[in-house]
């Protein structure tokens, strides 16, 4: 096997069948969903069972693999599945909901698409924070080996919010018009950074986030321009500072 090369990768279930996967509660239970949420915020939704085994109260790996073989033996039955196998015939059950790669230190899982869109369409994950919006008592919180977001629960934020915030403005960035998808193909599809007008250390308490009123969708290279100052740039005096030819 080549390092760093995609390896297992199986088939998926369609984001509607993973939304009645995820919505079964004979199928899917807390302990599914809390692995699925830490690979969530992991860079590119990817870790290793080991690397987020600690993180759930873990020793080892080895919790976590039994958990998913027994979500994925209950997953088939529920929808008709053909598992790849291994060379000695037994059944890979991580990759009904994972794409596996080789390191050569040790074996990453990454979410396949169409169950990430499950998860996001559900509400069951939250966005991701960047490091520029992290207030700065909480950014010691993070973990340097997973490059794992810790999000407070008094600033989590909303994926049904950033879902409507694009559907009104698109993904094309507010400041600068960048288009990911226009740039770099598929890879770029959806991609964009969503920026909060009121920043989230200045929220003392929960509130009802207006997604057109509250949050614009900005490229990361803006993303990190409007946050050079405190308090940031509005998105009109960033504007006003590019200098494209």
């Amino acid at each position: 096997m080549e390092l760093d090369e995609p390896c297992c990768v199986g088939t998926s279930l369609t984001k509607e069948q993973w939304i009645d996967v995820l919505t079964d509660e004979k199928v899917t239970n807390q302990k599914n969903i809390s692995i699925l949420k830490e690979l969530y915020v992991c860079e590119e939704h990817k870790s290793s069972a080991g690397k987020i085994a600690p993180i759930l109260g873990y020793e080892t790996h080895a919790p976590l693999n039994g958990i998913i073989g027994s979500w994925g033996r209950r997953v088939v039955k529920k929808i008709p599945y053909r598992l790849t196998k291994r060379s000695d015939g037994s059944e890979r059950k991580w990759d009904l909901f994972f794409d596996g790669k080789d390191n050569g230190k040790d074996f990453s899982w990454k979410i396949k698409t169409e169950l990430i869109e499950a998860l996001e369409e559900l509400n069951l994950v939250d966005e991701q924070l960047y490091c520029e919006e992290i207030p700065k008592n909480i950014r010691e919180t993070l973990f340097e080996g997973t490059k794992k977001k810790i999000i407070v629960n008094s600033y989590e934020r909303n994926n049904k919010a950033r879902r409507l915030c694009i559907k009104h403005y698109g993904v094309k960035c507010q400041v600068c018009n960048f288009d990911f998808e226009k740039t770099y193909g598929e890879i770029g599809k959806k991609f964009i950074h969503i920026h909060h007008l009121v920043k989230i250390s200045d929220i003392k308490e929960e509130y009802m986030i207006d997604p057109i009123e509250d949050l614009r969708p900005v490229c990361p290279n803006c993303h990190a321009m409007l946050h050079k100052k405190e308090p940031p740039f509005t998105i009109e005096e960033l504007k006003g500072m590019l200098n494209i030819d």
